[in-house]
This record gives structure tokens, sequence and C-alpha cells, in this order.
């Protein structure tokens, strides 16, 4: 009986040797994985910065697009009010236009007769002014 006492203390110490190894490989495995997770953590985070500095690249160029796009959107607006204001100063001067042109064709009664005046005075000016010069010609 002693005997298997012995044996089995044998066997106990060769299990817990055996268990000693067994963990002293799996610590060194996980070790070794720790240190692949390591190194592929630092990849990572080199990748990403990578990609946050990319979109922060973007994104700047992102917001002087849309800056851009914003003032051309406000010089767009200033054109349509000065379009519309020169439409408007347009029709006053048509306005204003037909109105002397009315004056002019329908004159008042007291300056019919002087435009009259002038109409005829002017056409004897140009008759005397072309025929002196047409003398002048002549000589």
């Amino acid at each position: 009986m002693k005997v298997l006492l012995y044996i089995s203390a044998i066997v106990a110490v060769a299990a817990l040797v055996v268990i000693a190894i067994a963990i002293i490989k799996t610590a060194k495995t996980v070790k070794e994985a720790m240190k692949d997770v390591t190194d592929t953590m630092k990849r990572v985070e080199l990748k990403v910065g990578g990609i946050t500095d990319k979109t922060d690249q973007l994104m700047n160029q992102t917001n002087r697009i849309a800056e851009d796009a914003n003032a051309k959107l406000q010089s767009v607006d200033g054109l349509a009010a000065s379009a519309k204001e020169l439409r408007d100063s347009t029709e006053y001067v048509q306005h204003s236009l037909t109105k002397i042109a009315d004056q002019v064709a329908a004159p008042p009664g007291k300056y019919a007769k002087l435009m009259q005046q002038t109409t005829v005075l002017s056409e004897a000016a140009a008759r005397m002014y072309y025929s002196a010069k047409q003398q002048k010609g002549k000589r």
C-alpha cells in the first residue's frame, strides 16, 4: 500500500510538472500573441492617424469650398438685386422718354406756336447755310 502511495505521489508530482510545463508554454504563447497584438495596434494607430489627417484635410477643403460657394451665392444675390434695380431704372427712363415724346408731339398751346416758329427759323437757317456752302464751293 505504501508503494501505491509512493506511485500516486510520483504521478501527482509528474502531473504537476506537466501542468507547470503546459502553463509555461501557454504563458510564452500568450506573451508572443500579446506582442503581435501590440504590433498590430501600433500599425492600426498609424493607419488611423493617417486617415484622421486625410479626413481633416478633406474637411478643411470642404469648408473652403462651402465658403466659396456661399460667397458666390451672395454675389449672385447682389447681381439679382442690381438687375431688378436696373429694370426699375429702365422702366423709369422709358416712362420719362414717353412723357417727353408725348409733350413734344402735342405741346401745350402756348408752346405750339413757338415751336412752329423755331422750326421755320431753323429751316431758313439751314437753307442759308447750305446755299452759302454751295456758293463757296463754286468759287
